[in-house]
C-alpha cells in the first residue's frame, strides 16, 4: 500500500516546488559556507543558471566559482551588479549586519533573495524593507525551512485536514552544533534564536498563524565562551488552541546515543513526527524520517523526495522566480511576511532578557 492511500487520500502530500518556466541568471553575493555548501548544490541539482558571483575575498569567490562553474568572477559589488541586468535575480548570502548595505546598492525594479535573518534585529529588518519597497524590488527571504520536502508534506497534511486541530507543536533538539564554523557569530549580540530557532519560528507561523505572545530563555554554554549563547527554551502563545514549545541544546557532546532532533505536531486527527537527520550530525547529515498517522490508521512513514540541504534551497528560489514571472500567486517568504517573523524573533529575546516571574517570598 501506498504512503499516500495508507493516510486516507489517493493525492500524495506536496514535497516539491514546481520550476520556473523560464529559469532566470542567478547573481550570487557571497561565498560563504553556506553558498558551497547549499545554494550553490541547489542549483546546479534543479537547473537553475548561476551566471556571476561576487565576494569581499576575492580568493574565495575564484575557488567556489572553479568548484562550480561559475563563469565569471567579479572584482566589486558595482561590477556584479552592473552585469546583472534586468533579467538577473540577486542572491544575497551575508551576514546579518551586511544585508542593508548591500540592499541599499541593489537597481530598482530587481529581484532578490535575502539571506535570513532579516538583518540584525527587527529595527533593522524595517529599514531592510523600506530600502526595498523605495527602490520596489522583489524580494523573499531564504527561510527554506518551509520548502523542505518533509514540512512541505506536513504543512500539506495539516492544510488538508489530514491531522485535524492542531492541538501540540513540539520541537526538541539535543545535539552538536559546530558553532566554530562561522567565523561572524562571536560578534553577534544573539546567536541561537535568531540564526537557529528563527526557521522554527518561521516555519511554525506558516502552520499554525500568528502567536498571541512568546515567552524564551537563551543560555550560553562554557564550552562557547565568545557566545553569547547556544542553548534556548521557547514557548509560543497560541491560547487554549495549541500547545508549542520548542526545547533547543546545540551543545550535547556525548556521542551519537541519546542524540535527540525531533519535530512533532499532533491533531484532533493524526500526528505527525520527523526526525532531523540533517542535525544528528552536522558534518555527515542522516536522511530525514517522517512518519504520520491519521484517523483509524497506523503509523506510516512517508518516502521523502529529498532533503533539506540542498532541495530546500532550490525550491525557495524557484518560488521566488515564478512568483516574479507571474506563475505563482504568492511569494511564500516574501519580506513583508519575514519581518513577522523578526518580530517574533524580537519578542523571543526580549523576554530572555526580562525574565520570569519571581515566586513571592513565603
Amino acid at each position: 500500500m501506498s504512503a499516500a492511500l495508507s493516510l486516507g487520500t489517493d493525492t500524495p502530500l506536496q514535497q516539491t516546488w514546481p520550476m520556473p518556466s523560464r529559469p532566470r541568471p542567478i547573481t550570487i553575493i557571497g561565498a560563504g559556507g553556506i553558498v558551497s555548501d547549499a545554494h550553490l548544490p541547489a542549483y546546479r541539482k534543479i537547473g537553475l543558471p548561476v551566471a556571476r558571483i561576487f565576494d569581499l575575498d576575492g580568493a574565495k569567490a575564484r575557488a567556489v566559482a572553479e568548484q562550480f562553474a561559475v563563469p565569471v568572477v567579479h572584482e566589486s559589488f558595482e561590477a556584479a551588479v552592473a552585469a546583472t541586468g534586468a533579467d538577473g535575480i540577486f542572491d544575497l548570502a551575508l551576514p546579518p549586519d551586511a544585508i542593508l548595505g548591500a540592499v541599499r546598492r541593489l537597481p530598482e525594479n530587481s529581484v532578490a533573495l535575502i539571506q535570513k535573518p532579516l538583518g540584525t534585529g527587527l529595527a533593522e529588518a524595517r529599514r531592510i524593507v523600506a530600502a526595498l519597497d523605495e527602490k520596489h524590488i522583489t524580494a523573499a527571504t531564504n527561510f527554506q525551512l518551509r520548502f523542505t520536502p518533509s514540512m512541505l508534506a506536513i504543512r500539506d497534511a495539516v492544510r488538508r485536514g489530514l491531522l485535524g486541530d492542531i492541538v501540540e507543536l513540539e520541537v526538541h533538539l539535543a545535539v552538536y552544533m559546530p558553532w566554530e564554523l562561522w567565523a561572524f557569530i562571536p560578534r553577534l549580540d544573539a546567536v541561537e534564536i535568531p540564526l537557529h530557532s528563527i526557521h522554527y519560528l518561521d516555519w511554525i507561523r506558516s502552520v499554525l498563524g500568528e502567536p498571541r505572545s512568546a515567552y524564551a530563555k537563551a543560555v550560553p554554554h562554557p564550552r562557547y565562551p565568545d557566545l553569547k549563547d547556544a542553548r534556548s527554551s521557547i514557548i509560543l502563545d497560541y491560547g487554549a488552541m495549541a500547545r508549542c514549545c520548542l526545547s533547543l541544546n546545540h551543545t550535547y557532546n556525548y556521542g551519537p546515543k541519546h542524540i535527540e532532533a525531533t519535530i512533532r505536531v499532533e491533531g484532533t486527527k493524526g500526528c505527525a513526527r520527523l526526525e532531523l537527520g540533517y542535525l544528528i550530525d552536522y558534518v555527515k547529515p542522516h536522511p530525514e524520517k517522517l512518519e504520520i498517522i491519521t484517523e483509524g490508521g497506523d503509523w506510516t512513514e512517508v518516502p521523502l523526495v529529498g532533503e533539506r540541504v540542498p532541495d530546500a534551497f532550490g525550491a525557495v528560489m524557484s518560488n521566488l522566480q515564478r512568483y516574479a514571472a507571474g506563475e505563482d500567486a504568492s511569494l511564500d517568504t516574501d519580506v513583508h511576511d519575514s519581518i513577522r517573523t523578526m518580530a517574533l524573533v524580537d519578542a523571543c529575546l526580549a523576554s530572555s532578557r526580562l525574565g520570569g516571574v519571581v515566586p513571592e517570598a513565603i
